[in-house]
């Protein structure tokens, strides 16, 4: 039998004479006391980590219920420049645009430009976001700008500019996905 076992304080007493000479402050044990304070501070550490983990759980939990993946109402355009009104977040939500998709170019010189505003008066240069074109009459073009690469905030939307041949028998058909979140929770979405 290993002498270790002899006592149930024995394998304890062991280790803390080996580390008394070593740890300032720490004296060679006398009884079951250093057990017990060891015990102690192993649930003490334990309650800490659970309470962590419980906290951190019920976080998550509350961003889950004020963040959603949407389908953005779809848009029409038989000319442009064009904007939709009420299309976007609405006050205190906030719309990360997962992504961007044109279909309905007429001809293969038709191009489209997206930009952040709220009128056709916001389809200026210095509110661009992407230019879609595409090769092939009758194409689909598709922008992923990133998980936050277009966040738009409560009562931001996109507007359309460009140059395109179609008709209103033939519009323009935008779709858009997006990440749809309580603009509080914006900060950790960033994150």
């Amino acid at each position: 039998m290993c002498p270790l076992s002899e006592s149930p304080d024995s394998g304890t007493s062991t280790i803390a004479s080996l580390f008394a000479g070593s740890i300032p402050g720490l004296a060679a044990p006398d009884g079951p006391g250093i057990e017990a304070d060891a015990s102690i501070g192993l649930h003490i550490a334990l309650g800490n980590l659970v309470s962590e983990m419980t906290a951190e759980r019920m976080r998550k939990e509350r961003l889950a219920l004020d963040v959603s993946y949407v389908s953005a109402p779809g848009m029409s355009f038989a000319a442009l420049p064009g904007a939709t009104a009420d299309w976007g977040p609405k006050r205190g939500w906030a719309w990360a645009v997962q992504r961007v998709t044109i279909s309905g170019f007429a001809a293969t010189t038709d191009f489209v430009t997206a930009f952040r505003g709220n009128s056709t008066a916001d389809a200026i240069p210095a509110n661009a976001l992407f230019t879609f074109q595409e090769a092939v009459a009758g194409g689909v073009s598709t922008w992923h700008p990133g998980r936050t690469g277009l966040i738009l905030r409560g009562r931001e939307s996109l507007v359309f500019g460009g140059t395109f041949t179609g008709s209103i028998t033939a519009p323009l058909v935008i779709s858009c996905d997006v990440v749809q979140l309580h603009e509080s929770k914006l900060p950790y979405f960033l994150l």
